[in-house]
């Protein structure tokens, strides 16, 4: 089954997020490799598009950095709705 475009959009923004988030808890991605027991290339890999997340390693990947995965999902799809400036 092909993949819709929309898909890796939505992940890059989803992952954007979560990077934004980790650099705002001025976190380094070592830092969040260890309170996620990953190694630090994992967390390299799906901040570079390299790799993408799944659905409990998102949830995972928020719950780490104190963000709630559920009010960060719905600020990324509310962007989608967003009219540029």
């Amino acid at each position: 089954m092909p993949v819709s475009p929309a898909l890796p959009e939505l992940h890059a923004r989803i992952v954007a997020a979560l990077t934004e988030a980790r650099r705002d808890a001025k976190l380094r991605q070592v830092d969040l490799a260890k309170r996620l027991g990953w190694q630090q290339a994992y967390v390299s890999r799906y901040e570079t598009g390299e790799r993408m997340l799944a659905v409990d390693e998102y949830v995972a990947v928020a719950r780490a950095l104190g963000v709630d995965p559920v009010a960060l999902l719905a600020q990324v799809l509310d962007g989608e709705n967003a009219v540029p400036d």
